[in-house]
């Protein structure tokens, strides 16, 4: 069987007679009661491709980088998200319901000593966060693997059309207004409205999206799609880095994009799509896994600083580059949608002396603060300290003809903070950064 026919045959037709017979013979699944029926082959491989990442909030990331990383608010422990990543994998992909998800969180949590999260000291507050992890992540896992199917090419070709399905899952018990007015809207699968109308659209949103053919539309009375409603925005304040921020009317905050979307037409390349394993024993040389090639060079954009200036005037230019400044630390999202501290500390020894000199970054600090906000690649790894700890590294490096650019981050503690920012002095260790998972790739750039 192709993957295409298998795609048609698991979508079921989409008249307006079949909705009405499904909806008195075959109600939608209810998540209370268990997970979806039939484990979706897209739905668990997008679990899986995701990238473990600690955090201190949700927010910490945007909607769509989501796509990529798998997260818990306030879990920072790798253990602890390897034991929530395997509970998500087990629902999707083994159809556990609520209730045995929920004996398994109270299992982990217990297990690895986690404390201090939201919800905790009630026995409601529990089953509150065990239903949010739980219905978060098959929802966004079912609605990314059915975008995926509905995309591919052959699908595309007999089901051009999309149908936006209110309360698609389970009838919700306080609808939203502008999700029931969507209802039963029809626009080509191809259209804007769908890159941030894609359901779900907000915290246990349970809309879907049903593919139509012509002869689908001809049953339903309609000779072709139906007039887009109105792009009507708001502007809401992004709680993690205070800026104001446009969002579609009817979308919560952080739910703007299409989950899939991004997986599924290649932010990544597929091929190099992993998860984040902890750091292995070292292997020789020839036998470890092997970086991709090298994206091709971009020349910087940014000039080069005179030298002999003061050390605060360049970390200074850096930060502005941000919004930020020396005495002013501000919240930046990166290309993939993190969240990342910019301060002075980024140019700072641990007793809070200047190093904005070292390895001769000072006069390339405009070409730093460039690699940071338009890199090629964004690499996520293990590392040990000093007493052998794991910590994990970000890095963001930017290639050009004669020179590279390059910036990396660490997890210490309890946030991602900035550690070093300079220009390589041998190939060799730039080179040694790009391994672990790339969790973001310039693919209109660097191709």
């Amino acid at each position: 069987m192709t993957v295409a026919l298998r795609i048609l045959q698991s979508i079921r037709p989409a008249n307006a007679a079949s909705f009405a017979r499904r909806r008195v013979a075959r109600p939608a699944p209810r998540f209370a009661e268990g997970g979806f029926r039939l484990a979706m082959q897209e739905a668990i491989d997008f679990h899986r491709q995701k990238v473990r990442l600690p955090t201190r909030g949700y927010r910490d990331l945007a909607g769509n980088a989501h796509d990529r990383a798998f997260v818990v608010a306030g879990a920072t422990r790798d253990a602890l998200l390897a034991g929530l990543h395997g509970a998500v994998d087990a629902a999707i992909a083994d159809g556990i319901t609520l209730p045995q998800f929920r004996e398994r969180f109270d299992d982990i949590v217990a297990r690895h000593g986690w404390t201090g999260w939201t919800g905790e000291g009630t026995e409601a507050g529990r089953a509150w966060r065990a239903r949010v992890i739980y219905e978060t992540n098959l929802l966004t896992a079912h609605a990314a693997g059915r975008y995926k199917q509905m995309t591919h090419p052959d699908v595309v070709k007999v089901r051009p059309f999309w149908m936006y399905r209110h309360g698609d899952r389970r009838r919700p018990a306080n609808p939203r207004v502008q999700h029931v007015a969507w209802n039963g809207l029809v626009l080509r699968w191809d259209h804007e409205f769908w890159k941030k109308h894609y359901p779900p659209n907000g915290w246990f949103c349970s809309c879907g999206v049903r593919p139509l053919s012509q002869r689908d539309l001809t049953r339903m009375g309609k000779d072709g799609p139906d007039t887009p409603p109105p792009a009507a925005m708001r502007r809401v304040r992004d709680p993690a880095t205070g800026d104001s921020v446009e969002v579609p009317e009817g979308i919560e905050f952080g739910w703007d994009h299409a989950p899939g979307r991004d997986w599924a037409e290649g932010v990544v390349p597929r091929e190099l799509q992993k998860p984040l394993d902890v750091l292995p024993p070292e292997l020789p040389r020839s036998e470890r896994a092997q970086a991709p090639a090298a994206p091709a060079g971009r020349a910087f954009t940014a000039d080069s600083l005179a030298p002999g200036l003061p050390p605060e005037d360049y970390a200074q230019a850096f930060l502005k580059e941000f919004g930020a400044d020396v005495g002013k630390s501000v919240a930046w999202r990166d290309a993939a949608g993190h969240v990342v501290p910019i301060s002075e500390e980024l140019f700072k020894t641990a007793s809070g002396a200047w190093k904005v000199a070292k390895r001769g970054r000072d006069t390339e600090v405009l070409k730093l603060a460039e690699t940071l906000k338009d890199p090629d690649e964004i690499w996520v790894n293990w590392a040990r300290d000093a007493d052998g700890a794991l910590y994990l590294l970000r890095s963001y490096i930017r290639w050009a003809e004669a020179e590279r650019g390059f910036v990396m981050f660490e997890w210490a503690a309890r946030a991602w903070r900035g550690v070093t920012a300079f220009p390589p002095d041998r190939n060799t260790y730039l080179e040694k950064e790009r391994r672990g998972a790339l969790l973001w790739k310039n693919t209109v750039n660097s191709e």
